[in-house]
């Protein structure tokens, strides 16, 4: 967790450099349509089996719910009171929010696709009280750092500001 945590946080700041903004939903918002970066990601999918290997089984714990969003609708015990199947089933009929949207299962997902659900699990880790105890909680935060440690080296993004 901590490792995801520092990595985020760097990613964070390169975010703020390359995109000129100062709100986390505006540089995802920005870097989401960064031409360089679809073309980047695009590239690494196509050119590394591992970086692919690992997007494939990220998107395979697909959707990644708003957790406040699920709270807010369903109620803090949501987490308890359903399980998975269930719980997807009362999110969808209560509209709850997730990510990736317009996500179709077992197609590669997106630039886009990919980043948004990074960001939701981010969000949930620092705002949804999320942990490392629950073991989906784990596999997707340990999926999402070694996607983003793979996807900084990949890309060779973090140098782009200074080109």
């Amino acid at each position: 967790m901590i490792g995801f945590t520092l990595r985020w946080m760097g990613y964070n700041g390169w975010l703020a450099a390359v995109t000129g903004c100062e709100r986390d939903y505006q540089m995802i918002n920005a870097i989401a349509v960064e031409a360089r970066m679809i073309a980047a990601y695009d590239r690494l999918v196509a050119d590394d089996p591992v970086f692919k290997a690992e997007v494939d089984a990220f998107a395979a714990l697909w959707p990644v719910l708003n957790v406040a969003n699920v709270r807010a609708v369903l109620g803090y015990d949501a987490f308890r009171r359903y399980d998975r199947a269930a719980l997807l089933a009362a999110c969808d009929a209560q509209g709850v929010k997730r990510q990736p949207t317009n996500w179709i299962p077992d197609i590669s997902p997106s630039w886009e696709q990919l980043l948004r659900t990074l960001y939701q699990v981010r969000c949930n880790l620092f705002h949804g009280e999320k942990s490392e105890q629950a073991a989906r909680d784990r596999q997707l935060i340990f999926a999402s750092d070694r996607i983003l440690g793979l996807l900084l080296v990949g890309t060779g993004c973090l140098g782009w500001h200074d080109e």
